[in-house]
């Protein structure tokens, strides 16, 4: 007859997984602030984005 498995280690005494070893947000370094020309990097990306949208809508084609 097969053996039983035995819970993993990860498991407490209540059969739920122990999530301690995660990192918590705390843990993770903070974001830097951006900078204006990151800013305007973002919103260029953005503006391309909506006109790519915009010609693939009035084209119908796609490049991917």
């Amino acid at each position: 007859m097969a053996r039983k498995k035995q819970p993993e280690q990860s498991f407490n005494g209540n059969g739920l997984r122990d999530y301690s070893h995660l990192p918590r947000l705390k843990d993770l370094p903070k974001p830097k602030k951006l900078t204006p020309l990151e800013k305007e990097a973002i919103k260029a990306g953005r503006e391309a984005l909506k006109a790519l949208k915009e010609e693939q809508e009035k084209y119908g084609t796609t490049f991917a």
